[in-house]
C-alpha cells in the first residue's frame, strides 16, 4: 500500500491542486453571475418598474454550483464536521479506526449520489425550465461534478490514511482564490 501512494503522491497532489483550483473559480464565477443577475433584476424593477422571472432560474443553477464546489473544497482541506469530544469517548481501538471507517462512510455516500444524479438525468430530460426552457438535468451536472470530485478526494485521503496512519491525509491544500 506505501509504495503505490508514494508513486501516486504526485498524481494525487496535481488532482487536488488542480480540482481545488477550477472548484474555487467555479464557485467565484457562479457567485458572480448570481450578483449580475440579482442586480440586473433589481435594477430593472427600480427603474422601468418591471422584474424578471428568468433569473430565480440562473440564480437557483449558480447557487447549487457554490453550494457543491464549496462541499468539494471542504472535503480537500479535510474540513468535514466532527464530534471530536463523543469520539474521544470510545475505546483507543475504535478511535484508530474511526477516521477510515468515516472516509468508507463518506465515500458510499457520495458514489451512491453520484450514481443516482447520473440515473436522474434521462428521467429530467423530458422537463424543461418555466422561463427560460433550458433542460431541468443541468441542475443535476453542480451535484454530478459535487460527488464526483469527493469521492475521487476522499479516495486519495484514504489511501493516504491506510498507508500513514501518523500522517494528516492533506499534503497540499489548494490554494485560496486571493492572495
Amino acid at each position: 500500500m506505501r509504495n503505490f501512494v508514494d508513486r501516486s503522491d504526485r498524481f494525487f497532489d496535481i488532482y487536488l491542486k488542480t480540482s481545488g483550483f477550477l472548484l474555487n473559480w467555479i464557485a467565484l464565477f457562479m457567485f458572480c453571475v448570481m450578483l449580475g443577475v440579482n442586480s440586473y433584476n433589481i435594477f430593472i424593477r427600480s427603474v422601468f418598474d418591471r422584474g424578471t422571472m428568468w433569473h430565480h432560474e440562473i440564480s437557483i443553477m449558480a447557487a447549487f454550483w457554490i453550494y457543491f464546489a464549496a462541499y468539494g473544497l471542504l472535503s480537500k482541506e479535510d474540513g468535514f464536521i466532527r464530534v471530536e469530544f463523543v469520539v474521544e469517548q470510545f475505546p483507543k481501538r475504535f478511535q484508530q479506526w474511526n477516521p477510515i471507517m468515516v472516509r468508507l462512510v463518506t465515500i458510499t455516500f457520495h458514489f451512491s449520489m453520484l450514481v443516482l444524479s447520473i440515473s436522474t438525468y434521462k428521467m429530467v430530460s423530458y422537463f424543461r425550465t418555466m422561463y427560460l426552457e433550458w433542460p431541468e438535468y443541468l441542475m443535476y451536472i453542480p451535484l454530478t461534478v459535487g460527488a464526483f470530485d469527493i469521492v475521487v478526494t476522499e479516495t486519495i485521503f484514504l489511501l493516504r490514511t491506510l498507508a500513514y496512519p501518523d500522517r494528516p491525509p492533506v499534503i497540499a491544500p489548494p490554494p485560496p482564490i486571493a492572495s
